[in-house]
């Protein structure tokens, strides 16, 4: 399997984009770079309890992996699936619980990063 090689940003898309196909809540891709020493985005996730962040990190881990050639240089919180982590290097993926989130509040503690969309824009029908 060769390993695929992606800007940092386009890493951190196809991870939304790999989160919302499990039904991933909240997405959020945070662009860092500007205000961070150890990555350039932050990928932060909702899943709803701990069998769906469970879900969710394996869905991407293995997808990445089966698809890319891709596998994160570190993975921490499998024991509970409260707040899991995986660490791309240049992308963190976050999935949490809602009151987790909420508590830490990742958005607001970096709040000078940059929200990047990660949605492909679709042309309106005309007709």
């Amino acid at each position: 399997m060769k390993t695929k090689s992606f800007k940092p940003k386009t890493l951190a898309k196809n991870i939304a984009l790999l989160a919302k196909e499990k039904k991933g809540q909240n997405i959020v891709i945070l662009d860092v770079s500007k205000i961070s020493t150890f990555c350039n985005y932050f990928v932060i996730i909702t899943g709803t309890v701990s069998t769906h962040i469970n879900t969710l990190f394996e869905y991407i881990k293995t997808e990445l992996k089966k698809r890319y050639g891709i596998i994160p240089a570190h993975t921490e919180g499998e024991r509970f699936y409260k707040w899991v982590i995986l660490d791309y290097g240049s992308v963190i993926v976050h999935i949490m619980t809602p009151q987790l989130r909420e508590f830490y509040a990742l958005e607001r503690i970096w709040f000078k990063g940059k929200i990047v969309s990660y949605e492909t824009k679709t042309k309106k029908n005309t007709k």
